[in-house]
């Protein structure tokens, strides 16, 4: 990917705009306070200028203050001051004469301080620039004006503009120097994601990425991808586990029923032979076809298909028919069969996938407990968690083999010998965590209990 393609330089840009904006705002606000702070000092200057004059002349007359003017003339010249003294005509008395043409200009000259502002007038062959200028009356018989020039102000507005410039370039470019960099740190962490995904991929997801020692957002990011990636080489493995599984599983009962057919077809035979014939076939298809329905229900649960038929569950009214129903079957076993029903327990849940959980766990008891045993089913809530529990005095489960009999078509040894296809535990546990719930074995001393949890609802 190149830099000018990714998220982070285009985060870059707009942050360098912004920054350039709010840079702009801020200078500009400097530049026209420091601006008006100028003309207030050169307005303050001209009223103490003025407030000066107008001491003299009240102490020592016009005349004093005609000859004071041109004494400070000379003076003023060089602070870029000016000064002036008019009769009311506007005949110009003493000081600079070009002021008292701009005042003969005006016609609003009727407070005891009047501030003008003159533009572009040149007054003289050294200095054109513009002039703050502030006229006073005397004894209503005399105007005396006082000016000053501008251009120290507009000497500093010009640096300023050009300060503020100088300052919004280097900011853009600091900004976009500061974005490029970021842009190339983040490229190149992602750059070694990407890299270390592809060769993920490469090795069947065997290889996972390196984890930043840094803890920042890639170093999240890492974990992350390689719980996924440990979750889709265990998808793999078990994908293929399960195929080897269901091509060894399903191929003894369908040779099985081949074979019979072609038995029962090698020579004539009678109606109860071929019925007998029938009636193993269609046992042995409804086995195959038991396979595959749970195979199809362990694959729907856990892809979250039955999600949409939750409905709120009265597990101890479910429990209490499936009692009933395996009661009867646990007796023509000869096994004792306990149910401790509890008070009524509602969960939010799919009835049918929790019936059959729960139905495949009493099967599991009922098929590996030696007659004269005994199976307890109950249910409780404990800690805010529902458990049902289905216990037995069977063989049990070694502590080594607890977590392999979840899988798929995993079956002891000492259980190949009876009926089954090992899908019964992959079933309830798919159930179980389908219902943000799980699967819990332990032992009964003697026998199995297994337990499923699930939090309660509400």
């Amino acid at each position: 990917m190149k830099l000018h393609e990714t998220s982070a330089f285009r985060m870059a840009l707009r942050f360098a705009g912004l920054y350039s904006l709010i840079a702009i705002i801020a200078l500009s606000s400097v530049y026209f306070v420091m601006l008006q702070e100028f003309k207030a000092q050169v307005d303050r200057e001209l009223i103490h200028e003025i407030e000066e004059l107008t001491t003299h002349y009240n102490q020592y007359g016009k005349q004093s203050l005609i000859q004071h003017i041109k004494n400070r003339q000379q003076y003023g010249r060089h602070l870029h001051h000016y000064y002036a003294v008019a009769d009311l005509k506007f005949n110009h008395l003493s000081g600079n004469n070009f002021l008292t043409t701009i005042i003969e200009s005006k016609d609003n000259i009727n407070h005891s301080l009047t501030f003008f502002d003159a533009f572009d007038i040149v007054h003289d062959e050294e200095d054109d620039s513009r002039l703050r200028i502030l006229s006073r009356k005397l004894d209503t018989l005399y105007l005396l004006t006082v000016g000053q020039s501008n251009s120290s102000i507009e000497e500093l507005q010009e640096y300023t503009l050009s300060a503020v410039f100088i300052a919004v370039i280097v900011s853009i470019l600091l900004t976009l120097a500061i974005g490029i960099y970021m842009s190339k740190q983040a490229l190149n962490k992602i750059s070694r994601i990407n890299s270390g995904l592809e060769e993920s991929i490469n090795s069947n997801f065997k290889k996972h990425l390196a984890i930043p020692t840094r803890e920042d957002e890639f170093h999240e990011l890492s974990l992350k991808l390689n719980l996924m990636l440990e979750r889709i080489e265990s998808l793999l493995t078990g994908m293929r586990q399960v195929t080897d599984n269901i091509a060894h599983d399903l191929r003894s009962p369908l040779t099985r029923l081949r074979n019979r057919l072609e038995v029962t077809l090698l020579q004539s035979r009678n109606e109860d032979e071929y019925r007998h014939a029938m009636e193993k076939a269609i046992d042995d298809s409804s086995d195959l076809l038991k396979t595959f329905n749970s195979l199809l229900s362990i694959a729907q649960a856990e892809a979250g298909v039955k999600r949409n038929d939750w409905i709120e569950v009265d597990l101890t009214n479910l429990m209490d028919e499936l009692a009933e129903l395996y009661q009867l079957v646990a007796e023509e076993k000869k096994l004792d069969f306990s149910w401790i029903k509890p008070e009524p327990i509602f969960f939010k849940g799919n009835k049918q996938l929790l019936a059959q959980a729960i139905s495949n766990l009493l099967e599991n008891a009922i098929k590996f407990t030696p007659s004269g045993g005994a199976i307890t089913l109950r249910a409780f809530i404990e800690n805010n968690m529902i458990f049902i529990g289905v216990c037995d005095t069977g063989p049990g489960i070694p502590n080594k083999d607890k977590n392999k009999v979840i899988d798929r078509f995993q079956r002891l040894d000492s259980a190949r010998s009876t009926p089954g296809n090992g899908l019964g535990l992959s079933l309830a546990n798919a159930v179980a965590t389908l219902h943000d719930g799980n699967l819990q074995l332990s032992d009964n001393h003697p026998g199995l209990c297994v337990l499923l949890c699930f939090v309660a609802s509400g």
